[in-house]
């Protein structure tokens, strides 16, 4: 949009405003307000994803829609070192954090941490995906947030959600008893039983999980771990976060090209 050149700005929230007016233009106003509102810019607070769809009678999927299209026309693009700083302070009791959070996110910036002290609610959606994310890590062993972030997100797709940010599935992370290794990586609470499908899964891929298989292959792995075909053919095999895409036609288990893999069960 800009050919590399900084983002206008020496704020965060002035940045947000001048760049979501450069993607949408005069003549889409609408669109510039529910960004704007969804990042609690326009006098109030950031709030859920289905009040804010609501309120200006779209569904959730469109702000979500809107608010990709933002962030991907953010990124690669720098911005005044002081917008930087000022993302990544700490936020104050007196902060819109949640505004703060999703301001940061869609301009690729450092993700503020909350108020000292601060007792955050964890919305339920969040706690879902967190649960999504323990039983993955039950299955294959501890990963790093972005690849867990990615396997989630992935998982909810097709789903009416709110974008989750990996400071989202942390907090929903650590609420669930979910911890970090020496390395930094997230493993799941002790005790968390491997869903019975992901163990077949792995099991139907014995042998497999450390090179990558077609569609094909994919497909059948889902329909022997007991999904119907048309799940597997269809949404399931663009959306189970056991399988990430690595190219055209290639997939491998999550995980598994991670030095020191942890093998199924491992907790």
């Amino acid at each position: 949009m800009r050919d590399g050149l900084p983002l206008p700005g020496s704020t965060p929230e002035m940045v947000m405003s001048r760049l979501t007016h450069l993607v949408f233009g005069p003549l889409h106003l609408d669109r510039v307000h529910t960004v704007l509102d969804y990042h609690g810019l326009v006098g109030h607070p950031a709030e859920q994803l289905a009040v804010l769809a609501a309120r200006h009678k779209v569904s959730s999927r469109t702000v979500s829609a809107r608010v990709r299209h933002v962030r991907a026309a953010a990124a690669g693009h720098p911005v005044d070192p002081r917008v930087t700083t000022t993302a990544a302070r700490e936020s104050t009791p007196a902060d819109d954090h949640l505004g703060r959070v999703r301001i940061a996110t869609t301009l690729h910036l450092p993700l503020p941490p909350p108020a000292a002290g601060a007792s955050i609610a964890i919305p339920p959606s969040d706690l879902r995906a967190g649960h999504t994310g323990i039983r993955l890590l039950a299955t294959v062993g501890p990963l790093d947030l972005g690849t867990l972030c990615t396997a989630v997100g992935r998982s909810r797709r097709f789903r009416i959600r709110d974008p989750l940010s990996p400071m989202q599935l942390a907090a929903a992370l650590g609420a669930l008893g979910a911890t970090r290794d020496y390395d930094g990586r997230w493993q799941s609470p002790a005790g968390v039983v491997v869903p019975t499908r992901y163990r077949s899964i792995l099991d139907a891929a014995a042998g497999t999980t450390d090179a990558e298989i077609t569609r094909r292959q994919m497909i059948g792995l889902l329909t022997v771990a007991g999904y119907s075909r048309n799940s597997a053919v269809g949404r399931m095999s663009s959306s189970h976060p056991l399988f990430v895409r690595t190219g055209p036609n290639r997939y491998r288990i999550v995980g598994s090209n991670q030095r020191d893999h942890v093998p199924a069960g491992t907790v």
